[in-house]
């Protein structure tokens, strides 16, 4: 909670063009966190469909979402 104070008065006190590009980011974050947590919803963990990937028993949606889920991930990595 104490991070979440200091965010809100250091955002206080930018200006306006910068709070848009700060709202941008929250909101792209949002969105790859919350395909990650699609994809935690419909197959569980991620190393569980992965290991499904590399044994070769999985469908074309499997594989597709595996590297959507993959790319939120590492974007999330790479922003932290």
């Amino acid at each position: 909670m104490e991070i979440r104070k200091k965010v809100e008065e250091k955002i206080e006190t930018l200006p306006e063009d910068v709070l848009k590009s700060v709202l941008n980011f929250i909101e792209y974050v949002g969105e790859k966190v919350e395909v990650i947590r699609k994809f935690e919803m419909k197959y569980g963990p991620f190393s569980k469909l992965k290991e499904k990937i590399i044994k070769d028993e999985h469908s074309w949606e499997e594989e597709r979402d595996f590297f959507d889920w993959e790319a939120a991930i590492t974007e999330i990595d790479r922003l932290r």
